[in-house]
């Protein structure tokens, strides 16, 4: 019996059935091929229509910043080289193969007009800028990179001026406020904040009726006059309340050493 050898040309019935009664259709057959990753489907399609002259096939660059390693979408990046210059237009692909991706990363900046179109004329003010633009990125180092973020997310510390208060009565004896004047250049030399308060004792409260005028606007005067003669002395806020009633008044030195605050 002969053995009629296997054909590699042998073809199915309904190709055989196409080709006798749909001649104009041809015959063609469909290679499979394995997909690509997610993360680099976007690159494929982008870089597979992309020609040099070919502006209508240059992706736009997104401006938000966002964009890392894969997720930067655009076909060539420009990176942030030594002394903040920019290295010429490279492909994505190619600047990722160059660097240590396990210690390092790179990260979108921003954005700006393509080199190849920088010629070009700038719109008009109020006008779109058309012309297409090309990814700012720099290298960055994971651990530093991580490093910075936790510090960012750290509280940052408040520094806080320590305060005095110097209580006053509009009818202080002349040797009493003598001394509470002394006090007050004292604490404001050693950079404290002072706070001048008049009428908060109950004396002060009960004689206030018998200061003129003249008297009481006498006596903020000097103490304006003697808080001055320290350096860099002036009212970091405006006085409170009433000449020969309650009335604060609020003293600083900038420059100072600032030391712990209470009331005197």
């Amino acid at each position: 019996m002969k053995v009629i050898a296997h054909s590699p040309h042998l073809i199915s019935a309904s190709e055989a059935l196409q080709r006798v009664f749909l001649p104009h259709l041809g015959l063609h057959t469909t290679r499979l091929r394995k997909p690509l990753p997610p993360q680099v489907q976007h690159l494929n399609l982008q870089y597979r229509n992309y020609g040099p002259r070919n502006r209508a096939s240059l992706p736009a660059a997104r401006d938000d910043g966002s964009g890392r390693d894969e997720g930067i979408r655009a076909p060539e990046i420009q990176i942030v080289g030594p002394n903040n210059s920019l290295q010429p237009p490279r492909s994505l692909r190619e600047s990722l193969a160059t660097i240590d991706r396990s210690t390092h990363f790179i990260m979108q900046v921003g954005v700006k007009v393509h080199p190849r179109y920088a010629d070009e004329p700038e719109p008009d003010e109020g006008q779109r800028d058309t012309r297409p633009k090309i990814p700012v990125c720099k290298v960055i180092d994971k651990q530093a990179y991580r490093q910075a973020e936790i510090a960012k997310a750290k509280p940052k510390k408040t520094i806080s001026i320590p305060t005095k208060e110097v209580e006053l009565n509009w009818t202080i004896a002349p040797h009493d406020l003598e001394h509470r004047l002394k006090k007050m250049r004292e604490f404001l030399n050693e950079g404290r904040r002072v706070e001048v308060v008049f009428g908060k004792k109950r004396r002060g409260w009960m004689l206030r009726k018998d200061v003129g005028e003249g008297k009481a606007r006498g006596l903020v005067e000097m103490i304006r006059e003697q808080a001055a003669t320290v350096e860099g002395s002036k009212e970091w806020k405006a006085a409170e309340g009433e000449e020969g009633a309650e009335l604060k008044m609020f003293f600083e030195a900038k420059g100072n050493n600032p030391k712990g605050g209470s009331k005197e």
